[in-house]
């Protein structure tokens, strides 16, 4: 067995053992820190990714293990759920997640597009068989010749498949006919947070979960995770904190998406929620106690 797997075998022993001991005591008079389920999030640097340290309003900051490196926000993240001990806390006073189709909206703007495209090239044509007419193009002309009226008859037959061209296209737009329905691409996330200290050069991990589906069979192809980062800037304790997020994903179908939102101060210090999964306020003597034991893994976990 490697290092690496005895290191994680041995955090995950750890980690097990102090949250049911601790999950199954009163709630602490003093805070010393808050243990919970968070995530550890890392991006793209190169061929591998490595656990993410800070973030500014354009760049990512990756932990080399030789040394920090810049990466864009645009590079890939991953994240993955892990046991986590804070000392800084937030409540959480309002939050919700919204979601809709860009695509859609896309499609409806081609759909216009076309409809434009289409009436300019019948104007186009028209134009161009009253060029042709004996009388100078005055389609409305008492008597026509042969050849005039059956310019005349190509027009009309112009500009009546332009008017069902026009109409069926004002239908599917008046219908949605055009839509992918229960499909959406970009989500809204919308809150407020309480922070009970002050978080310095903060950002936060959004996570997306949600099926993969073919949107012409409709056939579930499989679970995506999606992992997007933006930076919040220097957050007060007291003051609230106004989030406003848009993540822009693939299309997939908005029942079957979970959702997660993680804070983080500079450094990657997670920032634990008043909504954070298996949150346990925990004393300064049990913070001690999970420090202590969970460095005893550190000399495996740098083997």
């Amino acid at each position: 067995m490697k290092l690496s797997d005895l290191s994680n075998l041995s955090l995950a022993c750890l980690s097990l053992f102090v949250f049911t001991n601790l999950i199954a005591q009163n709630f602490p008079e003093e805070h010393g820190g808050y243990l919970f389920f968070g995530t550890e999030a890392s991006a793209e640097a190169g061929q591998s990714h490595f656990p993410i340290v800070g973030v500014d309003k354009k760049h990512i900051y990756v932990d080399e293990g030789t040394g920090v490196k810049k990466v864009s926000q645009r590079a890939s993240v991953r994240t993955r759920p892990e046991l986590k001990l804070a000392e800084q806390y937030a409540n959480v006073l309002d939050f919700k997640y919204s979601a809709s189709s860009m695509e859609n909206t896309k499609r409806a703007a081609q759909l216009v597009a076309d409809m434009q495209f289409q009436q300019m090239q019948s104007e186009v044509e028209v134009a161009m068989l009253k060029s042709q007419m004996d009388n100078g193009g005055d389609v409305f002309g008492g008597d026509l010749s042969a050849a005039d009226q059956g310019t005349v008859n190509q027009i009309e037959e112009v500009q009546q498949e332009t008017s069902d061209f026009q109409s069926s296209m004002q239908d599917a737009l008046d219908t949605g006919a055009f839509e992918v329905d229960d499909f959406v691409d970009t989500v809204f996330v919308r809150g407020t947070l309480d922070p009970l200290a002050d978080v310095p050069g903060a950002y936060c991990v959004v996570v997306i979960n949600y099926d993969v589906v073919d949107i012409e069979s409709l056939e579930i192809e499989g679970r995506n995770r999606v992992a997007r980062v933006r930076y919040l800037g220097d957050i007060t304790a007291g003051k609230l904190l106004s989030i406003q997020l848009r993540v822009l994903v693939n299309e997939f179908p908005e029942d079957s998406a979970t959702y997660e939102f993680h804070l983080f101060s500079e450094g990657g210090e997670q920032v634990a929620l008043s909504n954070s999964n298996g949150l346990k306020p925990l004393t300064p003597e049990q913070v001690a106690t999970f420090r202590e034991l969970e460095a005893k893994t550190s000399p495996l976990d740098k083997g």
